[in-house]
């Protein structure tokens, strides 16, 4: 039996063109559904009328871990992800679902990546990711 690997990638624009891969990724904090709605509130407090079906623009935060032979290696694949992931920019995050199905979100990345300041590995460092989802 092969072992299902979940992969999250990142494309271009029109989601067609890879730009990165988030490798080992720890956590995420994608939900199962951003569905929204609109309520519009009655005058007179005679009830609402719910008009379901938008969807809200919301941060998916991912977690992982960025590893190297040494610390140089390290701080380039630091240097390579500010790089390759600009702010403000439109991408398509890919994640897998099953071997064979994806769910797409349109994200834009509006802050900057943090890292672990309390991790003295120098062949390993923790990074997480603020992606804006529904943002464009």
């Amino acid at each position: 039996m092969v072992e299902f690997l979940v992969k999250y990638r990142l494309y271009n624009s029109a989601g067609t063109g890879l730009i990165y891969t988030f490798p080992l990724v720890q956590e995420d904090s994608s939900p199962q559904d951003s569905k929204d709605y609109v309520e519009i509130q009655g005058l007179r407090g005679q009830g609402s009328i719910v008009i379901p079906g938008s969807t809200t623009a919301w941060n998916l935060t991912l977690r992982f871990l960025l590893q190297g032979e040494d610390y140089a290696a390290v701080i380039a694949l630091v240097d390579a992800l500010e790089s390759t992931i600009l702010l403000h920019a439109p991408y398509v995050l890919k994640i897998d679902r099953t071997s064979s199905t994806t769910k797409n979100y349109n994200v834009m990345r509006l802050e900057p990546f943090s890292f672990s300041s309390d991790d003295f590995r120098t062949e390993i460092i923790e990074a997480t990711a603020t992606l804006r989802v529904n943002s464009w």
